[in-house]
């Protein structure tokens, strides 16, 4: 068994390991990783440990047209992210973190970040966190970046405190995407597609009201058209009915 007294710095796998047995975990005898599957394809690293993608998901809509964006995902069942979105996600797995540790989180390069992937969360867990872990990520790469639920994406690691932190407040504590989170994100829509959507609706809103108004024109031009004509032709009438009348009038000489 990895002696785990006096450790300092970061951790190493076999440490997280031997401190995840249930018995050395320091908080309420819980693994520090739960489910923790050390023996599992992509999971071990040298220092670190790769959490896995969970159930729930929202991606930011790209107009107000787009229908419900939080979404429970089956096993393996994917979901793509535009460009230019954020979405939330949460791991897989619930951390514990011990009172005399802190923890690191970050994107695994490969997975996500040379495709584009920012992670725009929080970098660190405080001590005596546990609960799950959510991700706020961009999307900034020119293509969609599919995720399934149970990818490997998060890369967690764990560094051990001069001492253990005193409890002095009760901790937030995630089971999913709390609703508090998506709240900010769905409010507008300030990402370049949606945008770029708003300038094209703009723009097809202010071309119909441009032709109402040449409509409205013609249409006054053409009533004003009538209006004239018909006073012309009241006109004219008016003096066809007056010049036989004038005619009939004798005209009178001098010597009369």
């Amino acid at each position: 068994m990895t002696d785990i007294s006096g450790a300092s710095g970061f951790w190493t796998f076999e440490h997280l390991q031997a401190r995840s047995d249930g018995q050395q975990a320091g908080v309420r005898g819980k693994h520090i990783i739960e489910p923790f599957k050390p023996t599992e394809d992509g999971r071990r690293e040298r220092a670190s440990y790769n959490m896995a993608v969970g159930e729930e998901i929202y991606i930011t809509p790209t107009s107000a047209d787009d229908g419900n964006s939080r979404e429970l995902l089956k096993e393996r069942e994917s979901r793509a992210i535009p460009p230019g979105q954020f979405a939330l996600m949460h791991s897989e797995e619930e951390v514990w973190i011990p009172d005399d540790a802190i923890a690191f989180i970050t994107l695994r390069s490969k997975a996500t970040k040379f495709r584009g992937l920012v992670n725009v969360s929080g970098f660190y867990v405080e001590p005596g966190y546990h609960g799950n872990l959510v991700f706020a990520v961009f999307n900034a790469g020119p293509a969609p970046i599919h995720v399934s639920r149970g990818d490997k994406w998060f890369e967690i690691f764990f560094a051990d405190l001069s001492a253990k932190v005193t409890k002095d407040r009760e901790k937030s504590t995630f089971r999913g995407i709390p609703t508090e989170l998506i709240t900010p994100l769905s409010d507008r829509f300030h990402s370049l597609p949606g945008l770029n959507q708003k300038i094209d609706d703009t723009r097809d809103e202010l071309d119909e009201r441009l032709l109402k108004v040449e409509r409205d024109h013609s249409i006054l031009r053409w009533s004003q058209g009538l209006i004239l004509g018909a006073l012309i032709a009241l006109g004219v009438r008016a003096c066809g009915e007056l010049t036989p009348h004038a005619k009939a009038q004798p005209v009178l000489t001098r010597g009369q």
